[in-house]
């Protein structure tokens, strides 16, 4: 009977144990297609493709970020965004440089920073790194991406742990609408809290990460976790409609939190650009 009963205690913590590392997702990544349709889209911008990376916190997938590398060339991206924590420290730097030397040459990359970027010192080699690249820093300011004879206006705001005294995104956005009046807009940060805190924003998309996906993530539920790591998580992932305009989180890639990610897959999200009123993920 004694025998029987360990027999069965090691089979349930086997299984407990096949779980936990079933469960623990962090180096599966997946590729979700967002196709977001707006009346606004130029017509000459249908069909554009952007691909969405955050939050790599010094991650590697494969030998030298070569797997993560190759599965965001395989989107076709006409742009490449970085949204910010892509290094915790100094040390972690050489993860963002490897992914950019596969990376570079095969479409425009921008990048805005993290809180992670400033907090963690890795602030000013992500600066040389990117400049050695050609990678746009969008640090506060807007430009314009010619395409197929008309143009996207591409706007990225430093994260809040940045400068006292530099403008607000809604400052930056009014400024920005002086200048490019009825153009479409996209709008790069860190932060995933744009529906709450600048809700009438006047820009046609906003992109971002922060959320780790809400760290843990439960069958029907989605995050557990808000980014102060309290149970909750509001903006975690996916597609949020605002009245003004739709906001797109990425779960991120890496994770700067002792906690696994729990069925909570790292992303590479590609967003397509059509026309139209809708959105639908694939």
């Amino acid at each position: 009977m004694k025998q029987q009963k360990r027999l069965w205690r090691r089979t349930l913590l086997g299984l407990l144990a096949a779980a936990a590392l079933t469960a623990d997702s962090r180096w599966h990544l997946q590729v979700c297609r967002y196709f977001l349709n707006f009346s606004t889209l130029p017509e000459a911008l249908d069909g554009y493709r952007i691909v969405l990376l955050s939050d790599l916190h010094g991650a590697r997938f494969g030998r030298g970020n070569e797997r993560l590398a190759r599965l965001t060339l395989a989107q076709r991206p006409d742009l490449i965004v970085l949204c910010g924590d892509f290094a915790d420290s100094p040390e972690e730097i050489s993860s963002t440089e490897e992914l950019l030397r596969l990376l570079q040459g095969e479409a425009p990359i921008a990048w805005v920073s993290g809180n992670h970027d400033w907090a963690g010192g890795a602030l000013p080699g992500l600066r040389r790194l990117f400049d050695r690249f050609g990678v746009l820093r969008m640090e506060n300011r807007y430009l314009s991406l010619p395409w197929n004879g008309s143009q996207l206006i591409l706007a990225g705001v430093e994260d809040p742990n940045g400068p006292a005294d530099m403008p607000r995104p809604d400052e930056l956005a009014a400024q920005l609408r002086r200048d490019y009046p009825e153009d479409f807009v996209l709008w790069l940060a860190h932060r995933n809290d744009y529906l709450e805190k600048y809700p009438a924003l006047p820009v046609d998309l906003v992109l971002c990460g922060h959320a780790h996906g809400g760290l843990v993530r439960l069958p029907l539920l989605g995050g557990l976790f808000g980014t102060d790591r309290r149970l909750g998580a509001r903006y975690e992932s996916g597609v949020y409609a605002g009245e003004r305009y739709p906001m797109l989180v990425s779960r991120g890639l890496g994770n700067a939190s002792p906690l696994p990610r729990f069925f909570n897959r790292p992303e590479i999200a590609v967003i397509i650009l059509h026309s139209g009123q809708s959105a639908r993920i694939q």
